[in-house]
């Protein structure tokens, strides 16, 4: 777990990388799509009646020997206390018969770890595949030091992503991940549950740094804080369900030409499919856009052992939200088209990292604020 890092600015260094995206996505992922989701879905139906079968055996094995144990070690603590007359050795076998079913519950437990992670090492990274080309990754996120560039991640101190989807879309690299922000204290709720999305856009396309939310208890709380020096950026559409959104930016007027009705509309639609979630979307450093929707839905988590495995259903809701960040994308292709801006080589890293298990993660308390900070004086 990476500690946070200083406020978001314009500056156009480039952001530390770790990760190259070479996987190409396709927004047609084919007319046998259906059929290939069946297909998965039957080979992880497979999976989880074999892994259900050996739960069950072991539970069976681990019951018989439990109470064989239990049943000696009672004898046994007669034996010795009102035969041998040692309570040391009464207490002792009645310990040690009921120390031989409580690891024999353990070995039958690990099957559930085992068939959980068989689901996201087998099974998800050939859903990724299927879902236009995407590459899996069950233990990575976007980067720490690039969400305290954002100015609309809230306070936290442990950030935990998992379930990373990465690849490439008509130049753009894509990266969406749940993620979870809370605290070090495990029995507080999370200060945000959902999914984090990074896009890397062609260098040049966003100028300044805007933001872009339908959170209005994050805006009474950091308009005349956090977000202070930024100013309001008016932009009206023909659909008032699009107009949801409130803006800031320090750039006003390059805010009002990327943020036009065709963007506002496609983050809109983003927001309804999942469930209405208040989004919120922060663009910056020349080629950034990052979005954060509330959704406290497991979208990637394997099904119950003993339940059969309804994929299919998760399978098609990805493919709608992943189809909605492409019509994101293809906004910024415009835009792209239109100020004939090359792309960026194939060699730009997307900014992610690999997490920790949350014990060894450090705390992280996010920037003050997005705005520009005027540059410090030379020092002679």
């Amino acid at each position: 777990m990476s500690k946070a890092t200083p406020p978001p600015s314009d500056d156009p260094a480039p952001v530390e990388t770790t990760v190259t995206v070479e996987n190409v996505v396709e927004r047609d992922m084919g007319e046998d799509f259906e059929q290939r989701v069946e297909q998965l879905i039957n080979d992880a139906e497979a999976m989880r009646l074999s892994f259900m079968k050996r739960h069950r055996t072991r539970g069976h094995l681990t019951t018989t020997v439990g109470l064989i144990s239990l049943v000696l070690g009672a004898s046994a603590f007669g034996w010795f206390l009102f035969v041998d007359v040692s309570i040391i050795k009464a207490f002792g076998s009645m310990m040690i018969a009921a120390a031989i079913p409580l690891f024999l519950h353990l070995w039958t437990a690990s099957i559930l770890q085992d068939y959980k992670s068989s689901y996201k090492r087998v099974f998800l990274p050939r859903l990724a595949k299927a879902l236009g080309g995407f590459k899996f990754h069950p233990n990575r996120g976007i980067g720490a030091k690039i969400i305290s560039k954002t100015g609309i991640v809230p306070p936290h101190e442990v950030y935990d992503a998992e379930d990373c989807f990465m690849g490439k879309y008509h130049g753009v690299k894509v990266l969406f991940s749940e993620a979870r922000l809370g605290y070090k204290q495990e029995y507080k709720e999370p200060i945000f549950d959902g999914i984090f999305v990074l896009l890397e856009v062609p260098q040049g396309i966003i100028e300044g740094h805007t933001i872009l939310t339908a959170d209005n208890g994050m805006i009474k709380q950091w308009r005349s804080s956090r977000w202070k020096s930024l100013q309001d950026v008016d932009v009206k559409t023909g659909n008032k369900s699009w107009d949801r959104f409130s803006i800031y930016s320090d750039n006003p007027e390059a805010a009002k030409l990327l943020v036009g009705e065709r963007l506002l509309k496609e983050l809109a639609e983003a927001a309804d499919i999942f469930d209405e979630a208040p989004l919120s979307a922060a663009f910056f450093r020349n080629r950034f856009v990052f979005l954060m929707i509330p959704y406290k839905k497991d979208m990637f988590e394997a099904s119950n052992i003993h339940m059969p495995v309804a994929t299919k259903r998760h399978a098609m809701q990805c493919k709608r939200e992943i189809e909605q960040i492409l019509e994101i994308i293809d906004v910024f292709d415009v835009y792209q088209t239109e100020k004939k801006k090359p792309a960026e080589e194939d060699d730009v890293h997307h900014p992610v990292d690999e997490f920790p298990a949350p014990s060894e993660q450090a705390a992280e308390q996010p920037p003050e604020a997005p705005p520009k900070e005027p540059p410090e004086e030379p020092k002679e």
